[in-house]
């Protein structure tokens, strides 16, 4: 299957507008929490790759746009996330606590219903981290940040449980 194009109504990120992609000084503290976020077994740079394998094999167009569309979102928090690690001092390597990020931390299902279960179970734990990580960090920039990724995931969670409640009853 092609990449589906991205026409049409569905958005998948929230209306309002990201911040600033600052910080009050560098961290290295803050900066190892957003690793997690970066490059850790729950990333987001698993959960683009996840989207992109789901994309690649659920043959509903759909679900498979649906997926795709998420990814990208994805990719953006991807690339905010590592220009804020960056001014907070740290390399945005691809890697947390030591250990590099590695392809077995996606997940291969192919279950489309799965694969919807599975990521919407994911962005609703992220959420929580998210908002967990704001309210211990004391910079103002990378809490904004961070409650507004969060603010997408709450989107992605919400499409990909109308999306099992339309093709997985």
């Amino acid at each position: 299957m092609s990449i589906q194009p991205l026409r049409g109504p569905m958005v998948f990120n929230s209306r309002e507008p990201y911040p600033a992609i600052a910080v009050e000084r560098p961290n290295r503290e803050y900066a190892e929490i957003l690793m997690g976020d970066y490059a850790g077994r729950d990333s987001e740079l698993t959960a683009i790759l996840q989207y992109v394998y789901g994309n690649l094999v659920v043959a509903n167009t759909d679900v498979a746009r649906l997926l795709m569309g998420i990814s990208r979102v994805e990719m953006h928090h991807l690339h905010m996330l590592g220009e804020t690690i960056k001014l907070l001092g740290v390399d945005p390597r691809y890697q947390y606590l030591g250990k590099y990020w590695n392809a077995g931390f996606v997940n291969y299902e192919r279950d489309m219903c799965r694969i919807l279960r599975i990521n919407r179970e994911g962005e609703l734990v992220a959420i929580q981290e998210y908002k967990r990580q704001a309210a211990g960090i004391d910079d103002e920039y990378v809490k904004k940040l961070l409650l507004r990724i969060a603010r997408d995931e709450e989107v992605h969670a919400r499409l990909l449980g109308e999306a099992m409640e339309k093709y997985c009853k």
